[in-house]
């Protein structure tokens, strides 16, 4: 029998090869499903068998006799299946020894095929690309009742398929998505860090440039630390402690309190409050709480109700005032921290020290 429904059609073999059951471990799913074929058919023996170009590998069996169990796989020479393959219909065998299509069959007298009951396997673009079968080393009938049970398990095999299908177009799409990020992270990366460059050669081509120069870095080196941490998550979240040691590392640690519960912030989140921070600690550096040998400054954060509070509090500085006109730190508070986060962010300059409030959302 050939024509489209030959066991070597090209197509056929081209849809088993990319269903990648071929050599495949075992897997659960498909045990239960022989072991349930056995038991509901009261038969020795049941198979999975996939049918390729010369041989038959099973994805799953129960009752084989050794060595083929452990081998998984037999030449077609030993093979019912394919005929079920050939004919994408049932086979229904009584007594092999008296069947015309497969009393020289090998597996008659190796394997001890005497019964055979195997439904086709069908991918939905149509190839069979093998056959569950039950099989029995004495003759016996098989009813309509065992054809219609083996069907409706022959269903659940291929609805294995297709689940094990889409996951691994799944982990596929993940994978290059993966790579794809991981490539981004570090154009971004090598893009802060040649603005960097670019504003250091500024600065020595430019004195006057010198203190607005080194303040832009700083803020470039901000971001290249948050993007840092991105980047070894990948798309986890990133803990607030983690971002909050990376902003203070250069303090002095028994001039700056930290307290605060672990909380995991979405990178976005991240992002800019470590860019609020930045501006924080370099203005405490400059003129507020650390800019002499006495001041101090608290760092303290709540998390409740998906919503995370976090206090700075500055004192024992020089005396604040309000600033003049707003500045960069000022914009970056009220129309990033504020306003694209959906947060609130309050600033007292109180005359003992600067205290910065912030409540920001973190559930989606």
């Amino acid at each position: 029998m050939t024509s489209d429904r030959d066991a070597s059609a090209p197509d056929r073999l081209t849809a088993l090869l990319q269903t990648e059951l071929l050599d495949s471990p075992p897997e659960p799913g498909f045990d239960r499903v022989t072991r349930l074929t056995s038991r509901l058919l009261q038969a020795p023996a049941a198979i999975i068998a996939l049918v390729d170009r010369d041989r038959q590998f099973f994805k799953s069996s129960v009752g084989l006799c050794e060595p083929w169990a452990s081998l998984r796989e037999t030449p077609l020479s030993h093979s019912f299946c394919q005929h079920v393959v050939t004919s994408a219909q049932p086979l229904v065998i009584s007594d092999a020894n008296e069947h015309p299509l497969v009393r020289d069959n090998l597996a008659v007298p190796v394997l001890g095929v005497i019964a055979y009951l195997g439904v086709p396997l069908r991918l939905p673009s149509g190839e069979v690309i093998g056959a569950l079968c039950a099989i029995d080393h004495e003759p016996r009938p098989w009813s309509d009742d065992d054809i219609a049970q083996l069907t409706e398990l022959s269903e659940i095999v291929m609805d294995e398929i297709a689940l094990r299908t889409e996951n691994a177009r799944r982990r596929t799409i993940e994978q290059h998505h993966r790579v794809l990020v991981h490539e981004l992270n570090h154009r971004v990366k090598n893009t802060l860090a040649l603005v960097d460059s670019v504003i250091a050669l500024s600065i020595r081509a430019d004195s006057a440039l010198a203190e607005f120069g080194e303040v832009l870095r700083g803020r470039i080196a901000a971001l290249t630390r948050s993007h840092a941490l991105a980047l070894d998550r990948g798309r986890e979240a990133i803990a607030l402690d983690e971002l909050v040691c990376a902003e203070l590392a250069p303090l002095q640690g028994d001039r700056v309190a930290v307290d605060g519960p672990a909380v995991p912030l979405p990178p976005g989140v991240a992002l800019y409050l470590s860019m609020g921070l930045h501006e924080l600690v370099t203005n405490a550096v400059k003129y507020g709480a650390l800019s002499n040998d006495a001041g101090q400054v608290t760092l303290s954060w709540t998390h409740a109700d998906g919503r995370l509070k976090l206090s700075w509090e500055e004192n024992g500085g020089p005396q604040v005032s309000p600033p003049a006109s707003n500045g960069f730190g000022s914009l970056l508070f009220e129309r990033i921290l504020g306003a694209a986060l959906k947060g609130e962010v309050t600033r007292d300059f109180a005359p003992d020290g600067l205290r910065v409030s912030f409540d920001l959302p973190l559930a989606p």
